[in-house]
């Protein structure tokens, strides 16, 4: 499945996203515009402390595949997903992301995440702060989009437990120029997908998972054609 996504994602991307957006002041995409995700070489880096059969895994990266991104290639989408999981997000919000596609390897290998996996993702570099409140969106296996609130770190890091592994997208709220705090409600998140993502008032409370983890990175293989 992974070599068969490495093989066709560039290609696909390349042909979905031809221009690049326009920037509001804050530098954060306005409605209409394009999202564009970054290549595999700046996509956040990941850590897990997840084992397979007592050996630990560890994150392979890539850019987002191009069938993944439709669901997420404009603020507006993003925005109707957040809001779907039952968050309130300020008036006029858009939203600046990042993201990729996260596979486990033992040993070279692909290997299947069984349940929830603990996550760190390195965002130092990328636009965020230590402090800000961000979601992170996680596309499940059964094509529903999780949606977890949490926090950057002093080390410019997220923690976060999501129920299986690609596509990720981390995303900060934005208006009038500044990263707006949405407060979590006070039940359960609930995945949504891209074709019910209905204004809703807040309903849940989103987790968030802190592990301590190794930060070695492993790069994945040339996803040239």
């Amino acid at each position: 499945m992974k070599m068969k996504k490495l093989a066709c994602a560039f290609a696909a991307a390349a042909m979905m996203f031809t221009s690049a957006p326009v920037f509001a002041a804050d530098n954060s995409p306005v409605p209409g515009d394009v999202i564009t995700y970054p290549t595999q070489a700046e996509v956040p880096t990941a850590t897990t402390d997840y084992t397979v059969n007592g050996q630990k895994v560890e994150i392979v990266k890539t850019e987002m595949d191009a069938n993944d991104a439709k669901d997420v290639d404009t603020p507006e989408k993003v925005v109707d997903l957040i809001e779907g999981a039952g968050f309130t997000l300020p008036a006029n919000a858009t939203v600046v992301v990042t993201g990729g596609e996260y596979f486990a390897e033992v040993n070279d290998q692909e290997v299947d995440v069984n349940g929830q996996i603990p996550m760190i993702f390195d965002l130092a570099g990328k636009d965020y702060a230590a402090g800000q409140s961000v979601f992170v969106l996680h596309k499940m296996k059964n094509g529903e989009w999780e949606v977890i609130q949490a926090t950057v770190d002093a080390n410019y890091q997220v923690s976060v437990a999501l129920n299986g592994l690609s596509p990720v997208v981390i995303a900060k709220v934005m208006t009038d120029g500044t990263v707006k705090p949405v407060e979590p409600s006070v039940t359960p998140d609930k995945p949504v997908t891209p074709s019910t993502t209905d204004k809703k008032e807040p309903t849940k409370t989103s987790t968030t998972t802190t592990t301590t983890t190794k930060t070695t990175e492993k790069t994945s293989p040339s996803t040239a054609c």
